[in-house]
């Protein structure tokens, strides 16, 4: 995995995430059970990001479960709403 933060086009900060064959090897054959962690410290963000997969989206949240309280926000596509 190779990772980077950059100022985007638009000026908005950007944080550039490169998976191997072999991360997205391990993320398909273990969905809920694989995470990589980036220190945005080292990157100079101000928090840190994780990258999770899962079967679905349902699978994906409640993944995602373990991590949020009352003070999460989540963004979910139109495009799975309908």
């Amino acid at each position: 995995m190779i990772n980077a933060s950059v100022k985007g086009a638009n000026g908005r900060d950007l944080l550039l995430i490169g998976l191997s064959f072999g991360n997205l090897d391990q993320f398909r054959a273990l969905p809920g059970d694989t995470y990589i962690r980036v220190d945005g410290g080292k990157l100079g963000l101000s928090m840190d990001v994780m990258i999770f997969s899962g079967e679905t989206e349902a699978h994906c949240v409640e993944t995602l479960s373990e991590f949020t309280d009352s003070t999460t926000k989540v963004y979910i596509s139109d495009r799975l709403k309908q």
